[in-house]
């Protein structure tokens, strides 16, 4: 058995009055299926048993919604709500097939998607497309709101730009209207695995279809955070889309990606794998 403090704010207001005051000495819960597991196993940045920041009990945090030419949602949004809503089956395809293989049921239904950015895997699922989009985190402490840029508030695995007062509290994700996307991961099995390598394309094709008039690709799981390809996109961009272009965009993106070698995989498989991937999604955007 393990004990620990738990505050529970009911309002925005409250829960930063409690940050400002315990600073890094208390630590956010919204779904709690990492943190939890830290805590009692002590693992992490803690030592022991921290002071918990109980978000679930705040109603305003619990939002998805369209504003201008933005999706923008709450920190107590789980997988789960993103599978179900229609905004983000219309708006963000990529993301929900990102995070419909995400853990199980279970984990879906109690994890929230600012969770697993905050927990800043490289091979976490909904990356990738946050990556692809060029999503804002807003970081909020009792005086200063920011929007970030997502690859500038994950710094590292593991570790985020956040003030130690400071708490998430909003995703905002260009709708990019008439651009299509995919999202493709490989892992040692479908379920409850973590990933080897990801990608994540959004593109804007030409009337016709002929053209690639914007693209951007996003790489999980092959460095210590997610890698956006921008000599890969740049060759495709106002490219003819041909089946030579393909081939070219395969050798290219092996070439732009240095990845690790770990216990999942290693670097050669990871370097071909981006190639095969990126290749399967640019063939299917028509």
């Amino acid at each position: 058995m393990y004990t620990t403090e738990i505050l529970s704010p009911t309002s925005l207001a409250e829960a930063l009055a409690i940050k400002d005051q315990y600073g890094s000495d208390i630590y956010p819960l919204a779904g709690g299926t990492d943190v939890l597991v830290m805590v009692r196993n002590k693992i992490g940045v803690w030592g022991g048993s921290p002071p918990l920041l109980n978000l679930t009990t705040i109603p305003e945090f619990d939002f998805i919604q369209e504003i201008g030419s933005n999706i923008e949602m709450g920190p107590l949004v789980t997988h789960a709500q993103l599978l179900e809503s229609s905004i983000i089956a219309k708006y963000i395809p990529a993301l929900k097939k990102a995070v419909s293989i995400i853990g199980s049921p279970q984990i879906r239904n109690l994890g929230t998607i600012v969770g697993n950015i905050c927990r800043a895997s490289p091979a976490a699922d909904t990356l990738a497309t946050l990556y692809a989009r060029d999503a804002l985190v807003q970081v909020q402490t009792v005086n200063n709101l920011e929007l970030l840029p997502i690859a500038d508030f994950i710094t590292g695995p593991g570790q985020i730009s956040i003030p130690k007062n400071g708490l998430v509290t909003k995703i905002v994700i260009p709708k990019l209207e008439g651009y299509k996307g995919d999202y493709i991961s490989l892992r040692q099995r479908y379920a409850l695995s973590i990933v080897v390598v990801s990608i994540a394309v959004e593109a804007l094709l030409s009337k016709n279809k002929s053209n690639i008039e914007d693209i951007r690709i996003s790489l999980g799981a092959v460095a210590p955070t997610i890698v956006r390809t921008g000599k890969t996109e740049a060759f495709l961009k106002y490219h003819n889309f041909t089946e030579d272009a393909i081939y070219q965009a395969e050798k290219l993106i092996q070439e732009e990606c240095k990845p690790i070698s770990d216990i999942r995989s290693n670097k050669r498989y990871r370097k071909a794998m981006t190639g095969v991937l990126l290749g399967r999604i640019l063939r299917n955007l028509t």
